[in-house]
């Protein structure tokens, strides 16, 4: 039997539905500048101006817990937002968290202590945050975090000027990052997998692309690779155009292979890629070089994924 993101209980196209929803119902005042991508939002009332987004480790976080990883989901939780504000063209510079568990305990001072130096490595702060006992909500033993991260604008990425030809680069995931846990944890599950047998590092925290920033003139559009997967992330930046791409998958997108059908990972999954940028032929070879990416493929008509 292969498995399902849905049979997980999670269900992509409700979602999609919702955030719809909410975009139906919001009026965005004139100085939100418009990001076409979705990553982050651009608030243009500074000089420059400053972006924001939010996220969270998702229940990727219950296997932290449990494996005592505090480092791994400090990156999680830096790195889902970090990757965000730099598909914009910004520079993350203040964070701010939210905790809520049942009881403050040794583990939240753990996971405080490597967020705080995990941010110091990347020239970022905690400058505030929350934490919020509700025994009522949450079990003596687990417990859930939120980031909201600011950056500040340093060129407007130019989404809308991908064309025809231009050069497609990944940059190497870690691992599966911090998506499709939902769906990772049901399969450990029901096939009793204990994680220590896997020949690689299923719980590595999510890897920061920090080199990006030194390519953001060189780039025409940037797609942190998230829920949805690499079709999704794909189509952000892409469009209505189309894509070649040819991925050589690493060993953790082969060992889901054997529960997860090739059309399902790819829109659920990294396929070992965590961020794909979209520049011009003549600077290809160094945007690749400067975030030691692997040129993948083109923009062009067809929509084709090539795995091996």
């Amino acid at each position: 039997m292969k498995y399902t993101y849905s049979s997980s209980g999670v269900d992509v196209t409700r979602n999609d539905e919702f955030t719809d929803y909410i975009k139906s119902i919001i009026n965005f005042p004139d100085w939100v500048m418009k990001e076409p991508t979705g990553y982050a939002t651009i608030l243009n009332f500074t000089n420059p101006p400053v972006v924001l987004t939010a996220d969270g480790v998702g229940s990727k976080l219950l296997l932290h817990i449990e494996h005592q990883r505090w480092n791994d989901a400090a990156k999680d939780l830096i790195g889902m937002n970090y990757n965000d504000i730099i598909c914009t063209g910004a520079i993350p510079k203040a964070f701010v968290d939210y905790l809520g568990v049942h009881h403050i305990d040794k583990p939240h001072y753990e996971f405080i202590k490597s967020l705080k130096e995990e941010l110091e490595r990347l020239d970022m702060a905690l400058v505030a945050g929350e934490t919020a006992e509700i025994p009522s909500i949450y079990t003596e033993k687990d417990w859930d975090v939120a980031g909201f991260c600011v950056g500040v604008l340093q060129r407007r990425i130019p989404v809308e000027s991908v064309e025809f030809g231009d050069v497609i680069i990944g940059l190497k995931a870690s691992g599966f990052h911090s998506n499709g846990w939902s769906l990772i944890r049901k399969i450990l599950s029901d096939e009793n997998i204990d994680i220590s047998n896997l020949p690689f590092d299923l719980l590595a925290g999510t890897k920061i692309y920090k080199e990006v920033p030194k390519v953001f003139d060189k780039v025409k559009a940037i797609a942190h690779v998230t829920g949805g997967g690499i079709l999704r992330a794909l189509r952000r930046i892409i469009k209505d155009k189309g894509w070649s791409i040819s991925i050589k998958l690493p060993e953790y997108i082969k060992w889901i292979l054997k529960y997860v059908e090739t059309e399902e990972a790819l829109k659920t999954f990294n396929m070992g890629y965590g961020m794909i940028l979209v520049t011009d032929e003549k600077n290809a070879e160094e945007v690749a070089s400067e975030c030691f990416g692997d040129i993948i493929g083109r923009v062009d008509e067809k929509r084709e994924i090539t795995l091996f």
